[in-house]
Formats: structure tokens, C-alpha cells, sequence
């Protein structure tokens, strides 16, 4: 009986962790550890607490079996692409630019790239998270620029600059606009 309540309880804490997550998500607030999003291991999380707190949430307001079966496909089909969809967004896609001279916090850039093919011939859209702390990450602006620049970032030296009273990143593949 202890055990059942235990196992309850977290599912109960674990699901309400994640709906805050994605909550947070939708704000703009992004979770930073390891040099990655955190996405993954909420997805996981979800993945396995979801079901177990819709199993018991279906069973004190009385839903029959065929509503409680149907919400529960619909909870782990959608928590299974979210899963997937972090496990496509990884580190790729991601840019951890650092603090210095001319930015006070450390950036962390999201290349959302285009559909259209050929990819190089065609803008990403570039949203930049400021630092809140080591951790948390506040959405700042969004950006559109040529195709691969966080790439190029990522993997070449740059620079932050002011040209022209504006703040740009800068490395041997082009620059793009921060504030």
C-alpha cells in the first residue's frame, strides 16, 4: 500500500514537472544543461509518468475503459514525437555563444532551418536565448539569416562586434544580427 501511494505521488510530482517544462517552453524559457537543450530527458520522463498519472487520474473521476485508452494513445503518441522531435533538435542545431567585452551574459542560438530545397539557397530563422543563469535561458529576439551560420559559429572562431551601433556575431561565414 505504501508502495502504490509512492509510486502515485512521483508520478503525480513527475507529470506536473513536465507539463511546467513544456509550459516553460512555450514561454520562451529554455533549459540548458550540458551543452544541450533538456528537452530529451523530459520527453523521457513524460514518456513513462503520463500514462501512469492518466491511468490514475481516469480512474477517481470514473471514465470508462474506451475514453481512458483513447487518452492514453493520445498522451504517449504526442509525448513519443515530442520525444523524437528532441532527439532531432539536439546540439545540431544549437549554439552556445559566450559572454565577453561587448555581450554581459552568454547567448545560446537556435537555427530553425527552411523546408525548401536546396537548403543553402534559402534564410534560417536564428532565435537567440540570453542567459539567466548557467541553466536558464530567457528567448531574446529572432532573426532570419543565410542557411549554416550557427554551424559556422559553432565551429570557426567569432567575434561579437558592434558595426554600426549594433551588436553582430561575426566568423569567417558571415555575421548576423543581435540586438
Amino acid at each position: 500500500m505504501k508502495f502504490k501511494k509512492f509510486i502515485i505521488g512521483l508520478s503525480s510530482l513527475l507529470t506536473a514537472f513536465v507539463l511546467l517544462f513544456v509550459l516553460l517552453r512555450l514561454m520562451g524559457i529554455l533549459i540548458w544543461v550540458n551543452g544541450e537543450p533538456f528537452d530529451k530527458w523530459i520527453a523521457l520522463i513524460g514518456l513513462i509518468a503520463m500514462p501512469v498519472s492518466i491511468s490514475i487520474l481516469s480512474k477517481k473521476i470514473n471514465l470508462n475503459k474506451k475514453k481512458e485508452n483513447t487518452l492514453l494513445n493520445i498522451v504517449v503518441f504526442a509525448n513519443f514525437l515530442y520525444l523524437l522531435g528532441s532527439f532531432s533538435i539536439l546540439s545540431e542545431n544549437y549554439t552556445f555563444i559566450k559572454s565577453g567585452k561587448y555581450l554581459s551574459s552568454p547567448y545560446v542560438i537556435h537555427e530553425k532551418e527552411p523546408f525548401q530545397w536546396p537548403k543553402d539557397e534559402y534564410e534560417s530563422k536564428y532565435t537567440f536565448y540570453s542567459s539567466l543563469n548557467s541553466f536558464i535561458y530567457v528567448k531574446d529576439s529572432v532573426q532570419k539569416g543565410n542557411h549554416g551560420l550557427s554551424e559556422h559559429a559553432r565551429y570557426s572562431d567569432y567575434k561579437v562586434k558592434v558595426i554600426s551601433g549594433s551588436l553582430y556575431i561575426t566568423w569567417t561565414g558571415g555575421s548576423i544580427f543581435i540586438r
